[in-house]
Protein backbone atom coordinates (compact mmCIF):
# COMPACT_ATOMS: atom_id res chain seq x y z
CA UNK A 1 0.00 0.00 0.00
CA UNK A 2 1.45 3.34 -1.08
CA UNK A 3 2.13 5.95 1.58
CA UNK A 4 1.21 9.54 0.55
CA UNK A 5 4.18 11.85 0.43
CA UNK A 6 4.45 15.24 2.13
CA UNK A 7 4.17 16.89 -1.27
CA UNK A 8 0.93 15.08 -1.97
CA UNK A 9 -0.76 16.01 1.30
CA UNK A 10 0.52 19.60 1.44
CA UNK A 11 -2.20 21.09 -0.81
CA UNK A 12 -4.89 19.37 1.24
CA UNK A 13 -3.42 20.74 4.47
CA UNK A 14 -3.21 24.23 3.00
CA UNK A 15 -6.82 24.03 1.83
CA UNK A 16 -8.02 22.89 5.26
CA UNK A 17 -6.00 25.62 7.03
CA UNK A 18 -7.39 28.25 4.68
CA UNK A 19 -10.93 27.05 5.22
CA UNK A 20 -10.51 27.02 9.01
CA UNK A 21 -9.27 30.62 8.95
CA UNK A 22 -12.49 32.17 7.67
CA UNK A 23 -14.73 31.21 10.65
CA UNK A 24 -12.15 32.83 12.95
CA UNK A 25 -12.09 36.00 10.86
CA UNK A 26 -15.85 36.32 10.48
CA UNK A 27 -16.70 37.77 13.97
CA UNK A 28 -14.15 40.62 13.74
CA UNK A 29 -14.98 41.36 10.12
CA UNK A 30 -18.71 41.40 10.89
CA UNK A 31 -18.15 43.70 13.88
CA UNK A 32 -16.18 46.20 11.79
CA UNK A 33 -18.73 46.05 8.97
CA UNK A 34 -21.59 46.82 11.38
CA UNK A 35 -19.79 49.36 13.55
CA UNK A 36 -17.61 51.06 10.95
CA UNK A 37 -18.24 50.24 7.29
CA UNK A 38 -22.04 50.60 7.23
CA UNK A 39 -21.94 53.92 9.15
CA UNK A 40 -19.19 55.12 6.80
CA UNK A 41 -21.33 54.28 3.77
CA UNK A 42 -24.24 56.18 5.35
CA UNK A 43 -22.07 59.26 5.77
CA UNK A 44 -20.92 59.00 2.16
CA UNK A 45 -24.56 58.81 1.03
CA UNK A 46 -25.45 61.80 3.24
CA UNK A 47 -22.63 63.81 1.70
CA UNK A 48 -24.32 63.45 -1.69
CA UNK A 49 -27.97 63.72 -0.60
CA UNK A 50 -28.17 66.09 2.42
CA UNK A 51 -29.68 68.63 2.38
CA UNK A 52 -30.07 68.35 -1.41
CA UNK A 53 -29.01 65.63 -3.82
CA UNK A 54 -25.93 66.46 -5.87
CA UNK A 55 -22.34 67.62 -5.47
CA UNK A 56 -23.17 70.83 -3.61
CA UNK A 57 -21.42 69.78 -0.39
CA UNK A 58 -18.23 68.95 -2.26
CA UNK A 59 -18.38 72.06 -4.40
CA UNK A 60 -18.60 74.22 -1.28
CA UNK A 61 -15.29 72.80 -0.06
CA UNK A 62 -13.49 74.65 -2.85
CA UNK A 63 -15.81 77.60 -3.41
CA UNK A 64 -16.80 78.74 0.07
CA UNK A 65 -14.16 81.17 1.29
CA UNK A 66 -14.25 80.15 4.96
CA UNK A 67 -14.14 76.41 4.25
CA UNK A 68 -11.32 76.88 1.76
CA UNK A 69 -9.28 78.81 4.34
CA UNK A 70 -9.90 76.06 6.91
CA UNK A 71 -8.75 73.37 4.48
CA UNK A 72 -5.64 75.34 3.55
CA UNK A 73 -4.81 76.05 7.20
CA UNK A 74 -5.23 72.37 8.11
CA UNK A 75 -2.99 71.15 5.30
CA UNK A 76 -0.35 73.78 6.07
CA UNK A 77 -0.23 73.04 9.81
CA UNK A 78 -0.06 69.28 9.15
CA UNK A 79 2.81 69.78 6.71
CA UNK A 80 4.76 72.10 9.02
CA UNK A 81 4.29 69.76 11.99
CA UNK A 82 5.58 66.86 9.87
CA UNK A 83 8.66 68.74 8.67
CA UNK A 84 9.60 70.20 12.06
CA UNK A 85 8.97 66.82 13.67
CA UNK A 86 11.39 65.13 11.26
CA UNK A 87 14.12 67.63 12.13
CA UNK A 88 13.61 66.96 15.84
CA UNK A 89 13.13 63.19 15.66
CA UNK A 90 15.87 62.13 13.25
CA UNK A 91 18.92 62.88 15.47
CA UNK A 92 17.09 61.43 18.50
CA UNK A 93 16.32 58.16 16.69
CA UNK A 94 19.92 58.03 15.42
CA UNK A 95 21.23 58.49 18.97
CA UNK A 96 19.04 55.56 20.09
CA UNK A 97 20.90 53.27 17.68
CA UNK A 98 24.29 54.39 19.06
CA UNK A 99 23.53 54.36 22.80
CA UNK A 100 24.30 51.50 25.15
CA UNK A 101 21.57 49.15 26.32
CA UNK A 102 20.74 50.97 29.54
CA UNK A 103 20.70 54.41 27.94
CA UNK A 104 18.71 53.07 25.01
CA UNK A 105 16.11 51.73 27.43
CA UNK A 106 15.87 55.20 28.96
CA UNK A 107 15.54 56.89 25.56
CA UNK A 108 12.88 54.41 24.45
CA UNK A 109 10.98 54.96 27.69
CA UNK A 110 11.11 58.73 27.16
CA UNK A 111 9.40 58.14 23.80
CA UNK A 112 6.88 55.53 24.94
CA UNK A 113 5.66 57.34 28.06
CA UNK A 114 4.23 60.32 26.11
CA UNK A 115 3.19 57.89 23.36
CA UNK A 116 0.70 56.25 25.72
CA UNK A 117 0.13 59.12 28.16
CA UNK A 118 -3.23 60.86 27.94
CA UNK A 119 -3.36 63.28 25.04
CA UNK A 120 -5.60 65.53 27.12
CA UNK A 121 -2.98 65.65 29.85
CA UNK A 122 -0.31 66.75 27.41
CA UNK A 123 -2.55 69.36 25.77
CA UNK A 124 -3.60 70.67 29.19
CA UNK A 125 0.07 71.06 30.11
CA UNK A 126 0.80 73.03 26.94
CA UNK A 127 -2.24 75.22 27.56
CA UNK A 128 -0.81 76.12 30.96
CA UNK A 129 2.73 76.67 29.65
CA UNK A 130 1.63 78.82 26.68
CA UNK A 131 -0.99 80.95 28.44
CA UNK A 132 -0.46 84.67 29.05
CA UNK A 133 1.94 85.01 31.96
CA UNK A 134 3.00 81.39 31.57
CA UNK A 135 6.43 79.81 31.61
CA UNK A 136 7.07 80.19 27.88
CA UNK A 137 6.37 83.93 27.97
CA UNK A 138 8.73 84.25 30.94
CA UNK A 139 11.45 82.46 28.95
CA UNK A 140 10.91 84.76 25.97
CA UNK A 141 10.90 87.97 28.03
CA UNK A 142 14.73 88.42 28.07
CA UNK A 143 14.60 88.43 24.25
CA UNK A 144 11.96 91.16 24.18
CA UNK A 145 9.16 88.74 23.24
CA UNK A 146 7.48 88.46 26.62
CA UNK A 147 4.34 90.24 25.40
CA UNK A 148 3.74 87.90 22.46
CA UNK A 149 0.41 86.08 22.74
CA UNK A 150 0.77 82.38 22.02
CA UNK A 151 -2.38 80.67 23.29
CA UNK A 152 -5.15 80.76 20.72
CA UNK A 153 -2.80 81.00 17.74
CA UNK A 154 -1.75 78.47 15.06
CA UNK A 155 1.78 78.64 16.54
CA UNK A 156 0.55 77.23 19.86
CA UNK A 157 -1.38 74.51 18.03
CA UNK A 158 1.70 73.64 15.98
CA UNK A 159 4.00 73.48 19.02
CA UNK A 160 1.68 71.17 20.93
CA UNK A 161 0.90 68.97 17.92
CA UNK A 162 4.60 68.55 17.18
CA UNK A 163 5.29 67.39 20.74
CA UNK A 164 2.27 65.09 20.83
CA UNK A 165 3.11 63.47 17.48
CA UNK A 166 6.89 63.28 17.92
CA UNK A 167 6.84 59.61 19.07
CA UNK A 168 5.10 58.66 15.80
CA UNK A 169 8.21 59.94 14.01
CA UNK A 170 10.86 58.53 16.33
CA UNK A 171 9.56 54.95 16.33
CA UNK A 172 9.50 54.29 12.55
CA UNK A 173 12.84 56.10 12.12
CA UNK A 174 14.41 53.96 14.82
CA UNK A 175 12.84 50.89 13.22
CA UNK A 176 14.58 51.66 9.92
CA UNK A 177 17.88 52.82 11.43
CA UNK A 178 18.24 49.78 13.69
CA UNK A 179 18.47 47.59 10.58
CA UNK A 180 21.33 49.58 9.02
CA UNK A 181 24.84 48.24 9.46
CA UNK A 182 26.79 51.17 10.89
CA UNK A 183 29.99 49.82 9.34
CA UNK A 184 28.77 51.05 5.96
CA UNK A 185 29.51 54.64 6.97
CA UNK A 186 32.97 53.60 8.15
CA UNK A 187 33.51 51.84 4.83
CA UNK A 188 32.66 55.04 3.00
CA UNK A 189 35.18 56.93 5.12
CA UNK A 190 37.84 54.31 4.40
CA UNK A 191 37.36 55.03 0.70
CA UNK A 192 38.22 58.68 1.27
CA UNK A 193 34.82 60.28 1.84
CA UNK A 194 34.50 62.71 4.81
CA UNK A 195 32.25 61.49 7.61
CA UNK A 196 29.47 63.98 6.77
CA UNK A 197 29.48 63.03 3.09
CA UNK A 198 29.59 59.32 3.89
CA UNK A 199 26.62 59.73 6.22
CA UNK A 200 24.71 61.77 3.63
CA UNK A 201 25.42 59.40 0.74
CA UNK A 202 25.11 56.05 2.56
CA UNK A 203 23.22 56.21 5.87
CA UNK A 204 20.61 58.84 5.01
CA UNK A 205 19.22 57.03 1.91
CA UNK A 206 19.02 53.75 3.84
CA UNK A 207 17.06 55.44 6.62
CA UNK A 208 14.59 57.17 4.28
CA UNK A 209 11.90 54.43 4.53
CA UNK A 210 11.55 55.25 8.24
CA UNK A 211 11.50 58.99 7.51
CA UNK A 212 8.79 58.59 4.87
CA UNK A 213 6.72 56.25 7.05
CA UNK A 214 6.89 58.54 10.08
CA UNK A 215 6.30 61.76 8.17
CA UNK A 216 3.29 60.40 6.27
CA UNK A 217 1.80 58.95 9.46
CA UNK A 218 2.18 62.24 11.33
CA UNK A 219 0.74 64.19 8.39
CA UNK A 220 -2.46 62.13 8.21
CA UNK A 221 -2.85 62.10 12.00
CA UNK A 222 -2.44 65.88 12.11
CA UNK A 223 -5.16 66.31 9.47
CA UNK A 224 -7.80 64.87 11.80
CA UNK A 225 -6.59 66.42 15.07
CA UNK A 226 -9.42 67.85 17.16
CA UNK A 227 -8.42 68.14 20.84
CA UNK A 228 -5.26 70.22 20.35
CA UNK A 229 -6.80 72.87 18.03
CA UNK A 230 -9.90 73.02 20.23
CA UNK A 231 -7.93 73.64 23.45
CA UNK A 232 -5.00 75.71 22.20
CA UNK A 233 -6.45 77.35 19.09
CA UNK A 234 -9.45 79.59 18.51
CA UNK A 235 -12.51 79.79 16.31
CA UNK A 236 -10.67 82.26 14.06
CA UNK A 237 -7.88 79.72 13.47
CA UNK A 238 -10.02 76.57 13.40
CA UNK A 239 -8.91 73.38 11.69
CA UNK A 240 -11.13 71.05 9.72
CA UNK A 241 -11.88 68.70 12.65
CA UNK A 242 -13.38 71.58 14.62
CA UNK A 243 -15.63 72.54 11.71
CA UNK A 244 -16.75 68.90 11.30
CA UNK A 245 -17.61 68.82 15.00
CA UNK A 246 -19.71 72.00 14.79
CA UNK A 247 -21.54 70.91 11.66
CA UNK A 248 -22.32 67.43 12.96
CA UNK A 249 -23.01 67.93 16.68
CA UNK A 250 -24.47 71.44 16.75
CA UNK A 251 -25.97 71.93 13.29
CA UNK A 252 -26.68 68.25 12.45
CA UNK A 253 -25.38 69.01 8.96
CA UNK A 254 -24.22 65.49 8.18
CA UNK A 255 -24.01 66.28 4.46
CA UNK A 256 -21.48 69.08 4.86
CA UNK A 257 -19.59 67.29 7.63
CA UNK A 258 -19.54 64.11 5.56
CA UNK A 259 -18.06 65.90 2.55
CA UNK A 260 -15.26 67.26 4.74
CA UNK A 261 -14.69 63.81 6.20
CA UNK A 262 -14.47 62.27 2.73
CA UNK A 263 -11.93 64.92 1.73
CA UNK A 264 -9.79 63.91 4.72
CA UNK A 265 -10.17 60.24 3.86
CA UNK A 266 -9.11 60.72 0.24
CA UNK A 267 -6.06 62.75 1.26
CA UNK A 268 -5.18 60.12 3.86
CA UNK A 269 -5.41 57.22 1.41
CA UNK A 270 -3.36 59.06 -1.22
CA UNK A 271 -0.61 59.99 1.26
CA UNK A 272 -0.45 56.53 2.86
CA UNK A 273 -0.51 54.79 -0.50
CA UNK A 274 2.34 56.95 -1.76
CA UNK A 275 4.29 56.44 1.48
CA UNK A 276 3.74 52.68 1.44
CA UNK A 277 5.14 52.51 -2.07
CA UNK A 278 8.23 54.45 -1.01
CA UNK A 279 8.73 53.01 2.48
CA UNK A 280 7.77 49.40 1.79
CA UNK A 281 6.47 48.72 5.30
CA UNK A 282 3.22 48.50 7.25
CA UNK A 283 2.81 52.07 8.43
CA UNK A 284 -0.29 51.34 10.50
CA UNK A 285 1.61 48.91 12.70
CA UNK A 286 3.85 51.77 13.85
CA UNK A 287 0.92 53.27 15.71
CA UNK A 288 0.94 50.31 18.08
CA UNK A 289 4.45 51.16 19.18
CA UNK A 290 6.11 48.09 17.74
CA UNK A 291 9.88 47.96 17.72
CA UNK A 292 12.25 45.67 15.89
CA UNK A 293 15.15 43.79 17.30
CA UNK A 294 18.18 46.01 17.24
CA UNK A 295 21.07 45.21 14.96
CA UNK A 296 24.26 46.80 16.22
CA UNK A 297 27.05 47.66 13.91
CA UNK A 298 30.06 46.44 15.76
CA UNK A 299 29.35 42.96 16.98
CA UNK A 300 26.87 44.10 19.59
CA UNK A 301 28.94 47.06 20.83
CA UNK A 302 27.42 50.53 20.68
CA UNK A 303 29.17 53.41 18.93
CA UNK A 304 30.22 56.64 20.56
CA UNK A 305 27.59 59.36 20.81
CA UNK A 306 29.19 62.71 20.05
CA UNK A 307 28.76 65.59 22.54
CA UNK A 308 26.58 67.71 20.21
CA UNK A 309 24.30 64.72 19.65
CA UNK A 310 24.08 64.11 23.40
CA UNK A 311 23.02 67.71 23.98
CA UNK A 312 20.51 67.64 21.13
CA UNK A 313 19.05 64.34 22.36
CA UNK A 314 18.72 65.76 25.87
CA UNK A 315 16.81 68.80 24.53
CA UNK A 316 14.39 66.61 22.57
CA UNK A 317 13.95 64.32 25.59
CA UNK A 318 13.06 67.32 27.74
CA UNK A 319 10.54 68.43 25.11
CA UNK A 320 8.95 64.96 25.21
CA UNK A 321 8.59 64.91 29.01
CA UNK A 322 7.63 68.59 29.49
CA UNK A 323 3.90 67.80 29.98
CA UNK A 324 4.72 65.21 32.66
CA UNK A 325 7.00 67.67 34.43
CA UNK A 326 4.16 70.20 34.39
CA UNK A 327 0.98 68.33 35.33
CA UNK A 328 2.42 66.43 38.31
CA UNK A 329 3.55 69.54 40.28
CA UNK A 330 0.32 71.33 39.33
CA UNK A 331 -1.73 68.51 40.83
CA UNK A 332 -0.38 69.50 44.25
CA UNK A 333 -1.22 73.19 43.84
CA UNK A 334 -3.64 74.89 46.23
CA UNK A 335 -4.61 77.49 43.64
CA UNK A 336 -8.06 77.47 42.02
CA UNK A 337 -6.56 78.58 38.70
CA UNK A 338 -4.16 76.96 36.25
CA UNK A 339 -0.89 78.31 37.61
CA UNK A 340 2.59 76.90 37.07
CA UNK A 341 4.76 76.70 39.04
CA UNK A 342 2.43 76.43 42.06
CA UNK A 343 2.64 79.13 44.70
CA UNK A 344 1.26 76.93 47.49
CA UNK A 345 0.78 73.20 47.95
CA UNK A 346 -2.20 71.02 48.79
CA UNK A 347 -3.84 67.62 48.16
CA UNK A 348 -7.26 69.18 47.60
CA UNK A 349 -7.47 68.23 43.93
CA UNK A 350 -6.76 64.56 44.62
CA UNK A 351 -9.46 64.67 47.30
CA UNK A 352 -11.80 66.27 44.77
CA UNK A 353 -10.92 63.65 42.15
CA UNK A 354 -11.86 60.70 44.35
CA UNK A 355 -14.81 62.23 46.22
CA UNK A 356 -16.64 64.40 43.67
CA UNK A 357 -19.68 62.55 42.23
CA UNK A 358 -18.95 63.85 38.72
CA UNK A 359 -15.32 62.74 38.74
CA UNK A 360 -15.90 59.39 40.42
CA UNK A 361 -18.74 58.61 38.01
CA UNK A 362 -16.51 59.43 35.04
CA UNK A 363 -13.71 57.24 36.44
CA UNK A 364 -16.10 54.31 36.89
CA UNK A 365 -17.49 54.83 33.39
CA UNK A 366 -13.98 54.84 31.91
CA UNK A 367 -12.96 51.72 33.82
CA UNK A 368 -16.11 49.92 32.78
CA UNK A 369 -15.71 50.98 29.16
CA UNK A 370 -12.00 50.11 29.16
CA UNK A 371 -12.45 46.65 30.66
CA UNK A 372 -15.33 45.68 28.38
CA UNK A 373 -13.59 47.16 25.34
CA UNK A 374 -10.45 45.18 26.17
CA UNK A 375 -12.51 42.00 26.59
CA UNK A 376 -14.46 42.35 23.34
CA UNK A 377 -11.51 43.60 21.27
CA UNK A 378 -9.15 40.93 22.62
CA UNK A 379 -11.53 38.08 21.79
CA UNK A 380 -12.35 39.41 18.32
CA UNK A 381 -8.79 40.53 17.52
CA UNK A 382 -7.18 37.30 18.72
CA UNK A 383 -9.56 35.19 16.65
CA UNK A 384 -8.90 37.41 13.65
CA UNK A 385 -5.12 37.11 14.09
CA UNK A 386 -5.34 33.31 14.14
CA UNK A 387 -7.62 33.46 11.14
CA UNK A 388 -5.17 35.67 9.23
CA UNK A 389 -2.41 33.15 9.84
CA UNK A 390 -4.54 30.41 8.26
CA UNK A 391 -6.07 32.07 5.21
CA UNK A 392 -4.48 32.01 1.78
CA UNK A 393 -1.73 34.57 1.22
CA UNK A 394 -3.65 36.13 -1.68
CA UNK A 395 -6.42 37.19 0.74
CA UNK A 396 -4.24 37.99 3.73
CA UNK A 397 -3.09 41.45 2.68
CA UNK A 398 -6.56 42.73 1.85
CA UNK A 399 -8.13 41.33 5.02
CA UNK A 400 -5.32 42.68 7.18
CA UNK A 401 -5.76 46.13 5.62
CA UNK A 402 -9.49 45.99 6.34
CA UNK A 403 -8.93 44.98 9.97
CA UNK A 404 -6.49 47.89 10.45
CA UNK A 405 -8.69 50.43 8.67
CA UNK A 406 -10.11 52.08 11.86
CA UNK A 407 -6.52 52.93 12.79
CA UNK A 408 -5.79 54.52 9.41
CA UNK A 409 -8.98 56.55 8.94
CA UNK A 410 -8.80 60.06 10.52
CA UNK A 411 -10.12 59.92 14.07
CA UNK A 412 -12.58 62.74 13.56
CA UNK A 413 -14.14 60.82 10.65
CA UNK A 414 -14.52 57.71 12.81
CA UNK A 415 -16.29 59.83 15.43
CA UNK A 416 -18.52 61.36 12.76
CA UNK A 417 -19.64 58.05 11.23
CA UNK A 418 -20.24 56.47 14.63
CA UNK A 419 -22.22 59.49 15.88
CA UNK A 420 -24.32 59.60 12.73
CA UNK A 421 -25.19 55.89 12.90
CA UNK A 422 -25.69 55.64 16.67
CA UNK A 423 -27.93 58.72 16.66
CA UNK A 424 -30.32 56.88 14.34
CA UNK A 425 -30.45 53.64 16.34
CA UNK A 426 -30.57 55.21 19.81
CA UNK A 427 -27.04 54.31 20.95
CA UNK A 428 -25.80 57.90 21.09
CA UNK A 429 -25.53 59.10 24.67
CA UNK A 430 -25.16 55.57 26.07
CA UNK A 431 -22.16 53.85 27.62
CA UNK A 432 -22.74 50.74 25.52
CA UNK A 433 -22.47 52.93 22.41
CA UNK A 434 -19.08 54.20 23.59
CA UNK A 435 -17.95 50.63 24.33
CA UNK A 436 -18.96 49.40 20.88
CA UNK A 437 -17.23 52.32 19.16
CA UNK A 438 -14.07 51.81 21.24
CA UNK A 439 -14.12 48.11 20.41
CA UNK A 440 -14.01 48.88 16.69
CA UNK A 441 -11.14 51.30 17.36
CA UNK A 442 -9.18 48.81 19.52
CA UNK A 443 -9.45 45.66 17.37
CA UNK A 444 -6.50 46.70 15.13
CA UNK A 445 -4.17 46.98 18.13
CA UNK A 446 -4.99 43.44 19.24
CA UNK A 447 -4.59 42.09 15.70
CA UNK A 448 -1.13 43.69 15.41
CA UNK A 449 0.05 42.44 18.82
CA UNK A 450 -1.15 38.85 18.36
CA UNK A 451 -0.04 38.63 14.73
CA UNK A 452 3.46 39.75 15.69
CA UNK A 453 3.59 36.97 18.27
CA UNK A 454 2.30 34.36 15.83
CA UNK A 455 4.91 35.33 13.26
CA UNK A 456 7.66 34.60 15.76
CA UNK A 457 6.26 31.18 16.68
CA UNK A 458 7.26 27.85 15.10
CA UNK A 459 3.98 26.54 13.64
CA UNK A 460 5.35 22.99 13.67
CA UNK A 461 5.14 22.77 17.46
CA UNK A 462 1.39 22.19 17.45
CA UNK A 463 1.80 19.53 14.76
CA UNK A 464 4.46 17.81 16.85
CA UNK A 465 2.10 17.78 19.83
CA UNK A 466 -0.57 16.22 17.60
CA UNK A 467 1.83 13.55 16.40
CA UNK A 468 2.44 12.64 20.06
CA UNK A 469 -1.26 12.00 20.61
CA UNK A 470 -2.54 15.40 21.76
CA UNK A 471 -5.98 16.44 20.53
CA UNK A 472 -6.26 19.76 18.63
CA UNK A 473 -7.84 21.38 21.70
CA UNK A 474 -5.15 20.03 24.00
CA UNK A 475 -2.37 21.08 21.62
CA UNK A 476 -3.80 24.60 21.45
CA UNK A 477 -4.23 24.86 25.23
CA UNK A 478 -0.82 23.43 26.18
CA UNK A 479 1.41 24.55 23.30
CA UNK A 480 -0.01 27.36 21.18
CA UNK A 481 -1.81 29.43 23.82
CA UNK A 482 1.16 29.72 26.26
CA UNK A 483 3.38 30.88 23.37
CA UNK A 484 0.87 33.44 22.09
CA UNK A 485 -0.34 34.59 25.51
CA UNK A 486 2.16 37.50 25.83
CA UNK A 487 0.84 38.92 22.54
CA UNK A 488 -2.77 38.49 23.67
CA UNK A 489 -2.06 40.25 26.97
CA UNK A 490 -0.22 43.05 25.15
CA UNK A 491 -3.20 43.47 22.85
CA UNK A 492 -5.59 43.58 25.80
CA UNK A 493 -3.49 46.28 27.50
CA UNK A 494 -3.34 48.30 24.28
CA UNK A 495 -7.12 48.00 23.86
CA UNK A 496 -7.70 49.10 27.47
CA UNK A 497 -5.36 52.09 27.18
CA UNK A 498 -6.90 53.06 23.83
CA UNK A 499 -10.36 53.18 25.41
CA UNK A 500 -9.10 54.89 28.57
CA UNK A 501 -7.51 57.76 26.63
CA UNK A 502 -10.02 58.14 23.76
CA UNK A 503 -11.84 61.47 23.87
CA UNK A 504 -13.16 62.47 20.42
CA UNK A 505 -15.66 59.62 19.98
CA UNK A 506 -16.64 59.88 23.64
CA UNK A 507 -17.26 63.62 23.17
CA UNK A 508 -19.58 62.95 20.24
CA UNK A 509 -21.49 60.24 22.14
CA UNK A 510 -21.51 61.85 25.60
CA UNK A 511 -24.65 62.30 27.72
CA UNK A 512 -25.20 63.01 31.44
CA UNK A 513 -25.04 59.30 32.26
CA UNK A 514 -22.26 58.44 29.80
CA UNK A 515 -19.35 60.77 30.50
CA UNK A 516 -15.92 59.15 30.56
CA UNK A 517 -12.86 60.48 32.38
CA UNK A 518 -11.31 62.09 29.25
CA UNK A 519 -14.61 63.86 28.51
CA UNK A 520 -14.82 65.08 32.10
CA UNK A 521 -11.23 66.33 31.81
CA UNK A 522 -12.05 68.10 28.55
CA UNK A 523 -15.14 69.71 30.05
CA UNK A 524 -13.15 70.82 33.11
CA UNK A 525 -11.06 73.01 30.78
CA UNK A 526 -13.58 74.16 28.19
CA UNK A 527 -16.76 74.45 30.27
CA UNK A 528 -15.39 75.33 33.69
CA UNK A 529 -12.02 76.12 35.26
CA UNK A 530 -11.51 73.00 37.37
CA UNK A 531 -7.90 72.24 38.39
CA UNK A 532 -8.97 68.69 39.29
CA UNK A 533 -7.84 67.88 35.75
CA UNK A 534 -4.23 68.18 36.95
CA UNK A 535 -4.78 65.41 39.52
CA UNK A 536 -6.56 63.24 36.95
CA UNK A 537 -3.74 63.82 34.46
CA UNK A 538 -1.10 62.92 37.03
CA UNK A 539 -2.85 59.68 37.94
CA UNK A 540 -3.02 58.65 34.27
CA UNK A 541 0.64 59.60 33.71
CA UNK A 542 1.76 57.45 36.64
CA UNK A 543 -0.45 54.52 35.67
CA UNK A 544 1.06 54.50 32.17
CA UNK A 545 4.69 55.50 32.77
CA UNK A 546 5.55 53.19 35.70
CA UNK A 547 4.71 49.90 33.90
CA UNK A 548 6.51 51.08 30.76
CA UNK A 549 9.62 52.05 32.72
CA UNK A 550 9.67 48.74 34.62
CA UNK A 551 9.19 46.78 31.39
CA UNK A 552 12.05 48.62 29.68
CA UNK A 553 14.44 48.12 32.60
CA UNK A 554 13.51 44.44 32.93
CA UNK A 555 13.94 43.93 29.19
CA UNK A 556 17.36 45.59 29.22
CA UNK A 557 18.50 43.39 32.11
CA UNK A 558 17.24 40.23 30.40
CA UNK A 559 19.10 41.08 27.21
CA UNK A 560 22.24 41.91 29.15
CA UNK A 561 21.99 38.66 31.13
CA UNK A 562 21.47 36.70 27.92
CA UNK A 563 24.66 38.11 26.42
CA UNK A 564 26.66 37.15 29.48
Amino acid sequence: MAVPTATAVAPARIARASASGWPLLLPAVAALVILFVVPLVNVVVDSFTEPNAGLGNYASLFTDGYTLRVLGRTLLIALVVSLVGVLLAYPYAYAMTLAGRTMRAVLVTVVLVPFWTSMLARNFAWMVLLQDGGVVQDLLRPFGLGGVTLLGTPLAVGIAMTQVLLPFLVLPMYSAMSQIDGRLVAAGQSLGAPRARSFRRVYLPLSMPGVVAGMSLVFVLALGFYVTPALLGSTQTAMIAQVINVRARELLDFGGAGAMGMFLLVVTLVVLGFARRLAGQNIAAVAAGGQPARLTAGGGRSSEVRPWLRAYTAIVAILLVVPTLTVIPMSFSASQTFTFPPHSWSLRWYHELFTSPEWTASILNSLQAGILTALFATVLGTMAAFGLARVSSRWRGAINGFLLSPMIVPHILVALVVFSAFLRVGLSGTLIGIILAHTALAIPFVVIAVTARLQGMDVRLAAVAGSLGASPVSAFRRVTLPLVLPGILSGAVLAFVTSLDEVVIALFLQAPGAITLPVQMYNSVTVQIDPTISAASSVIVVLVSVPILLAQVAGARRRQGGIR
